[in-house]
């Protein structure tokens, strides 16, 4: 296995700072079209991504986030009344089981807001990486996805 040296630690820091500048133009652009934040986007689209109902477990897995970070998005989001919460018993009868369903409204925005999310990314990201650069961070983002879990091995290459 590889040492952590000085060169893998400047490419992880790298790598966090282009995600993190990424992200920041991103969410400079939803703001000033759309007053929103790219943390407000993000879980309109993964309700979108799981056909507009979600437990707010389940979006908190699919954005990697806390479920605190995810709850206190939802409070907002329901505030403007883009999600809706639905109390229902869940298979062991609990009924503080909590379900998330995008309003009409946020399916709404959500389909005019990805247009401009979109082309934030590509301008910042899609138009400067070509296809073998895309398979390259697939490869790695695959590689590195249970880089959470210390007692998972690397799989050589």
């Amino acid at each position: 296995m590889p040492r952590l040296d000085a060169s893998r630690i400047a490419a992880w820091r790298r790598l966090r700072g282009v995600v993190a500048d990424i992200e920041r133009g991103i969410d400079e652009d939803l703001r000033a079209e759309w007053d929103i934040t790219l943390g407000w986007f993000d879980v309109l689209a993964s309700l979108q991504r799981t056909g507009g109902w979600a437990r707010p477990n389940d979006i908190a897995a699919d954005l990697r986030l806390p479920p605190s970070s995810v709850s206190r998005r939802l409070d907002r989001l329901e505030e403007e009344g883009w999600i809706a919460r639905h109390r229902s018993a869940d298979a062991g009868g609990d009924q503080r089981a909590v379900e998330v369903e995008l309003t009409r409204t946020g399916r709404r925005l959500w389909r005019e807001m990805n247009v401009s999310y979109r082309r934030s990314l590509q301008a910042r990201f899609g138009v400067r990486a070509s296809d073998e650069d895309i398979d390259a961070v697939v490869r790695l983002a695959a590689l590195l996805d249970d880089a959470g879990d210390p007692d998972s091995t690397p799989t050589p290459r």
